[in-house]
């Protein structure tokens, strides 16, 4: 395969890096800004430098967008605390597509220049948050002395938050998530972390779930079928902690597969190999690499491979670039994609140009953003074709079968694996449609005028649109999963198919 450069959050020649940002608004410590003068900058910057706008805006009509415009302007003028505005701020946003969109607060610990917050000012904020007013051992004494408790009743985590699930005592339909510990900033014991309804089937849960800037997120919970020590709430697993059960096998498979935040290798019999990826960030490929080459006489003596990408974040190409071979059998045809020539753009290679130190990244980032400054407002290319071919020099015996599991939260540089290992004659695809958030891809992140927020924006289109589009779509696999088989059961159903 050719050797080509690879980026973090944009395209060298025909390699898609992108960044997989499905944002939620955060709240921030400081509670006033202008938002109506935010909200201009925010339109006049994305209108000149995002790759993806003029198509929308071509599609829906010029009329719906002024209309869209308008209807904004009328919420924000009235705006002043910086949690609201950046609600607002992004579904203006999401006009134009559901992923590969933001609006962050740059003094959030999930910022990119991750600078420091008080404390004491984000506590404050939230001192009037609903609670359930028990402690730890009050909680447990009161699940001691209950009968007839539903199983889902007990004490959480995800790894992150620990919260007490507890029934409403005068309607047996509600049930309350609480805080036991957390961060002690953003959230504090007792503070009410999840609202829950019981489904009339009886079930499930209907969920309302409260973010970290405790604003309400719509979702379902339920116990994963077949087990007692699992739970899934807002698309995440959390495992009991009280009352303690021994957990089963297949508990344990599925709380290494969801709590792992790095790739794991494990041969599942004597005819299948299990890689997990939980995510193709750049950090990653270093650990993603290293793993293929400890296990890679193994995953070579077996006939069937599984990859598991399910829940990924999206991130570098560069990061999948040693699974390849494996699955490897003919020339692997990639779309380009055009880069939109804006001042801003070009700023950003630049800005990308000092954060390697090999010549051939840097070199590309420079020759960008010289290009995009010889050619403002045009979409340019670094190459004269719309599509290459990556070619190996052979094709492995083994594993003669591949099956790539994924689900409706991958999206961008995750799908963009899926479009490559799908012209395999060795892979098939198992599990949901993915997400769709590739075509309007690499992502630049710019600051508002008066820091509040940081604007994500895009800066390339693919060439594969409008003929085949992923966002808004995603990529169909060749097994659907449906619901009738529990998420836990994903893994042994994809086996039993490659085995069989």
């Amino acid at each position: 395969m050719k050797k080509k450069p690879s980026f973090f959050c944009f395209t060298a020649a025909f390699l898609l890096v992108t960044g997989l940002m499905l944002c939620c608004p955060f709240a921030s410590p400081a509670q006033d800004c202008n938002c109506a003068t935010n909200f201009e900058w925010m339109v006049t910057t994305f209108e000149k430098n995002d790759a993806g706008f003029q198509y929308v805006v071509d599609k829906k009509g010029m009329d719906d967008y002024q209309k869209h415009n308008a209807a904004f302007r009328e919420k924000v003028k009235n705006i002043t605390k910086v949690v609201d505005c950046q609600a607002a701020l992004y579904n203006w946003l999401r006009y134009f597509r559901p992923g590969h969109i933001g609006i962050s607060v740059p003094n959030q610990p999930q910022s990119a220049n991750n600078t420091k917050f008080n404390a004491d000012s984000v506590r404050q904020l939230y001192k009037n948050t609903k609670v359930v007013n028990l402690t730890e051992a009050q909680f447990i004494s009161v699940l001691a002395k209950k009968k007839n408790k539903n199983p889902i009743e007990g004490i959480w985590t995800d790894g992150r938050y620990v919260i007490g699930i507890i029934g409403d005592s005068k309607d047996a339909m509600k049930y309350t998530g609480f805080i036991i510990k957390a961060d002690s900033i953003f959230w504090m014991p007792k503070q009410i972390k999840v609202d829950m309804i019981l489904n009339a089937n009886k079930k499930g849960f209907t969920a309302s779930y409260y973010m970290q800037n405790h604003s309400t997120q719509p979702t379902q919970a339920n116990l994963v079928a077949g087990t007692n020590n699992l739970l899934i709430l807002y698309n995440t697993y959390w495992t009991r902690l009280h009352p303690e059960n021994s957990p089963t096998k297949k508990e344990s498979i599925v709380t290494s597969f969801s709590r792992s935040q790095v790739p794991f290798i494990e041969k599942l019999s004597d005819k299948t190999v299990y890689i997990r990826i939980p995510s193709f960030r750049a950090d990653q490929k270093r650990i993603i690499d290293s793993s293929l080459l400890k296990y890679d006489a193994m995953i070579k003596s077996v006939p069937n491979l599984i990859i598991d990408i399910r829940n990924g974040t999206g991130g570098s190409d560069a990061s999948y670039e040693k699974i390849i071979p494996y699955l490897y059998t003919s020339p692997i045809r990639e779309v380009g994609v055009q880069l939109l020539a804006t001042e801003l753009n070009a700023a950003a290679h630049e800005k990308y140009a000092k954060q390697y130190d090999d010549t051939a990244n840097r070199n590309y980032c420079l020759r960008v953003a010289k290009k995009m400054r010889e050619h403002p407002g045009a979409f340019i290319t670094m190459s004269d074709r719309i599509a290459d071919n990556d070619t190996l020099k052979e094709v492995l015996p083994y594993p003669q079968k591949v099956a790539v599991i994924c689900n409706q939260n991958n999206g961008s540089t995750d799908e963009q694996f899926l479009l490559a290992a799908k012209q395999s004659a060795k892979v098939k695809v198992f599990g949901r449609p993915t997400f769709g958030e590739l075509d309007i891809s690499n992502m630049n992140y710019i600051d508002f005028p008066d820091k509040k927020f940081q604007l994500g924006y895009c800066m390339s289109k693919s060439f594969r649109i409008p003929g085949f589009m992923i966002d808004g779509v995603g990529i169909q696999p060749d097994y659907f999963i449906d619901e009738s088989i529990s998420e836990t059961d994903w893994i042994d159903y994809t086996q039993s198919v490659i085995e069989n």
